[in-house]
C-alpha cells in the first residue's frame, strides 16, 4: 500500500468509496456534502491509499482555527476492503501525521456507532453522542484524543 496527496483527478473515485459506505456508515444526504468538500473544501492534508493500481481509501486530517482543535476528517475505506487492516494503517498515518504538524493540539474526529469503537482502540474518547445525528439510524460521536 502507497498514500499520496489528494488531486482532484482522484474526485470520482472517492465518491465511488463514499458510495460504496452507504447506507450503513453514511447517510445519502451527505454525499452532497463530500461532494463540495472533495472540489472546495479541500486543504493540502487529504490523502488516498492505493494498491497495485486501485484506490482503497480517502481521508485526512485538519486544523480547525476557531476551537483550535485538529482531527480526522472524512476518513473512509471502499466496502470491499473492510477488514482487511487498511482502515487502522491509515489511521495510524494520520495520527501520526497530527502529532508532527499540531503535536500540542486535541485530536477530535465525528463517526458513527459503526466505528465509535475503532477509534476508541485507536485511543479517542467519546465526548458527546446525539442520535441519528448524520441520518436516520447513524448516530454521530463526538469524539477526542488530548496530546
Amino acid at each position: 500500500m502507497h498514500i499520496i496527496k489528494y488531486t482532484q483527478d482522484l474526485k470520482e473515485h472517492c465518491i465511488e468509496i463514499f458510495k460504496s459506505n452507504m447506507p450503513k456508515f453514511f447517510d445519502p444526504q451527505e454525499l452532497q456534502i463530500f461532494e463540495h468538500f472533495l472540489i472546495d473544501g479541500i486543504d493540502e492534508y487529504y490523502y488516498v491509499v492505493f494498491e497495485d493500481q486501485e484506490l482503497l481509501a480517502c481521508g485526512g486530517i485538519f486544523l480547525d482555527h476557531k476551537t483550535d482543535q485538529a482531527g480526522l476528517s472524512w476518513g473512509m475505506v471502499h466496502s470491499k476492503y473492510h477488514g482487511r487492516g487498511i482502515g487502522k494503517y491509515f489511521t495510524e498515518y494520520r495520527l501520526q501525521l497530527l502529532k508532527k504538524i499540531y503535536p500540542e493540539k486535541t485530536y477530535s474526529i465525528e463517526t458513527s456507532q459503526h466505528t465509535a469503537g475503532f477509534y476508541e482502540k485507536m485511543g479517542f474518547i467519546t465526548e458527546h453522542v446525539f442520535t441519528d445525528g448524520f441520518g436516520k439510524g447513524i448516530d454521530k460521536y463526538l469524539m477526542e484524543m488530548k496530546p
